[in-house]
């Protein structure tokens, strides 16, 4: 078996039994579904209807997502100074380590785009753009709920997956888009409708390339965090 596609299972045996550890896989688990709730209020409020009420609640949740990333440093620092760890388990802590700062920075693409969202105090529609943007937010919103189901009942097909379609499918195809409009080729779009179409569309890909780096946690070495997953030629 590859060894990487045992890596997880490691983990949960060995790693998370202790008490520490296992709250603070909650509180990852915790951080992806608060993350989900909070891209789900943005999209609202640029997509389909803005108030200032969601607005404000959403920029609380943000707090949400800044102590729970604190706490999980907190109870990782702590469970390493009371425990004895082989070199392996270290490496995999530190990845945990390191997926929830990209954890926390959803939470900022979705304050980001909320902030999109203020700007223009009503819902905001792409013109020829729709369907493209459309079609990226389903698939980001898609992989929240695969990337829960991935890390929750250790599927690593679903990683796989997850890691596969966001360079395919999100970052090859919003860099394309973006390159269009920066050459003027959505001409019809009002000017301010250009911007924030660009930039909601750097958002996304930053959203989904977090949800990336998490479900890489599942299958790459630590050193891999992050990248893309390569089937082993051993």
């Amino acid at each position: 078996m590859d060894k990487r596609e045992s890596m997880w299972s490691v983990i949960k045996e060995y790693l998370f039994k202790a008490g520490l550890m296992e709250e603070a896989w909650t509180y990852v688990l915790d951080m992806i579904r608060t993350d989900r709730d909070m891209f789900r209020d943005a999209h609202h409020l640029l997509r389909i209807e803005y108030n200032n009420e969601q607005f404000n609640n959403l920029m609380e949740v943000d707090k949400t997502i800044n102590a729970m990333q604190q706490k999980i440093r907190e109870d990782v620092l702590t469970h390493f100074i009371v425990s004895d760890f082989s070199k392996y388990e270290v490496s995999q802590a530190l990845g945990i380590i390191t997926v929830i700062n990209g954890l926390e920075r959803i939470g900022d693409n979705c304050k980001n785009i909320a902030d999109l969202a203020m700007a223009a105090c009503k819902t905001v529609h792409y013109g020829d753009l729709d369907e493209t943007v459309t079609v990226l937010e389903k698939i980001v919103f898609r992989h929240f709920e695969e990337l829960l189901i991935a890390v929750e009942k250790d599927d690593l097909e679903i990683s796989k997956r997850i890691m596969n379609e966001y360079k395919e499918d999100v970052s090859q195809k919003i860099n394309a888009t973006v390159i269009e409009l920066l050459k003027g080729n959505y001409s019809n779009l009002p000017p301010q409708n250009m911007v924030s179409a660009a930039l909601y569309l750097r958002y996304l890909k930053r959203i989904d390339a977090n949800q990336r780096n998490v479900a890489s946690l599942m299958v790459n070495p630590f050193k891999k965090i992050g990248y893309n997953y390569k089937e082993s030629k051993v």
